[in-house]
Formats: C-alpha cells, sequence, structure tokens
C-alpha cells in the first residue's frame, strides 16, 4: 500500500501541476461538441438522438489523446526505467498512471457533461444516466488507451496507428454504454449494462495490466 500511495502522489501532482491534461481534454471535448452545434444549427431536435453517441466518440477521442501525457515523457526521460529500478513493479506503474488519468477524466466530466446536457435540453434523469455509464465505462477505456500510448511508443508514435490497434476493444464498451439510448428505457436495462460494463473492466483490467508489463520489458532493455 505504500508504494501505491507514493505512486499515486507523484503521478497526482505531476499531472496537476503542468495543467496539460485537463486542458487538452477540456479543450477537445468543448471543441468537439460546438462544432456539432454550429453543423446541426439551431434545430437541436435533429441532434437528441445522436447525444450520447456524438458524447461517446468525443469521450473515446479525448482519452486517446489524452493517453500520451502519462506515457511519453516518463518513458523519454528514464522517469519509467528509474522507477522499475527502485523496485516499483510495471503493474503497478502502469495502474496507478491509468487510475491518476481515471480521476483526472471523471472530474472534468464531472463539469462538462451537465453542462452541454442543459445546452442540448436533455433530461436530469439521462444526464445522471449517462454521468454513471461514464463512471463505470472510462475505466476500461482508460487502462487500453495507455496500453495504446506504450504501443505508440515501438510503432514511432503514430497516433493513427495507435487508434486502428485499440479500436476494436473500444467496440463493447461503446455497444453497452449507447445500447439504452432511449429514454423509455427501464432502470434495469441500465443497472445491467452497468454490471456488464463493471465485468468488462474485470477482464480488461489483468489483461491490460499483463500487457503492459510485457510491453514495458521491451522496452526498458
Amino acid at each position: 500500500m505504500s508504494e501505491f500511495k507514493n505512486l499515486f502522489q507523484r503521478e497526482l501532482l505531476i499531472n496537476l501541476k503542468n495543467f496539460l491534461v485537463l486542458f487538452t481534454f477540456s479543450s477537445f471535448f468543448i471543441i468537439s461538441i460546438m462544432i456539432f452545434v454550429f453543423a446541426f444549427g439551431s434545430d437541436f431536435s435533429a441532434i437528441d438522438g445522436l447525444y450520447k453517441p456524438i458524447i461517446w466518440v468525443i469521450l473515446i477521442f479525448s482519452i486517446t489523446l489524452v493517453s500520451e501525457h502519462f506515457i511519453y515523457n516518463d518513458f523519454f526521460d528514464g522517469s519509467l526505467k528509474e522507477l522499475e529500478f527502485l523496485g516499483y513493479s510495471n503493474e503497478l506503474i502502469i495502474f496507478c498512471k491509468s487510475f491518476v488519468m481515471w480521476l483526472l477524466i471523471i472530474f472534468t466530466t464531472f463539469f462538462l457533461v451537465p453542462i452541454f446536457s442543459i445546452f442540448f435540453n436533455i433530461s436530469l434523469k439521462e444526464t445522471l444516466f449517462l454521468f454513471f455509464y461514464i463512471v463505470f465505462a472510462t475505466p476500461s477505456l482508460t487502462l487500453i488507451s495507455v496500453v495504446s500510448a506504450l504501443f505508440s511508443i515501438q510503432l514511432g508514435r503514430n497516433k493513427i496507428i495507435q487508434f486502428i490497434l485499440v479500436f476494436p476493444f473500444y467496440i463493447p464498451i461503446v455497444i453497452f454504454t449507447t445500447s439504452s439510448n432511449n429514454i423509455q428505457t427501464t432502470t434495469n436495462s441500465h443497472n445491467s449494462n452497468f454490471l456488464i460494463l463493471i465485468g468488462i473492466f474485470f477482464i480488461t483490467l489483468p489483461l491490460c495490466l499483463f500487457i503492459s508489463r510485457l510491453i514495458m520489458r521491451e522496452l526498458n532493455r
């Protein structure tokens, strides 16, 4: 627990001090939403049924975009190798980075999603369900994006290839987060989707940590 606490504090302080992650995520999210606003004009009824899919597409691209900030700098300045030399396991390093990244994403979306839900005339009930979906789905998305950032180091930081590699793993999560797009969807249906997303996370967590360990061993040679 002491190792986790030390790594968690390190990652949190670094990412709060440079402020780049929050700024990049918020800017991309807001600009992308405004593009759809200008595209649909004043006819918000046309975007009513597409609001949730639009949010998820923007969220996935935003997470993929900011994931590099948690990996690249530490790799190129030797911090990843130094942390491993100090006795921290690769799995713990990746878990702490993913956990801090998830906290920052949740903190940002907590303010952004309600604002745009009001802007698009989305009910409070649907906004709450959307936020719960984000809470349950983003841990898996975060882990996958961090693994993709590790892959991209070996691929020459090519973001297109990075996204192509991980996109198939996003599909199951997107399916269960957008399947309840109808406002008449029952609470039981939402609860079932929440449980499925939790199950996906418990599958994603060990797989991503295992793959990350293999990649980091290759990178630190």
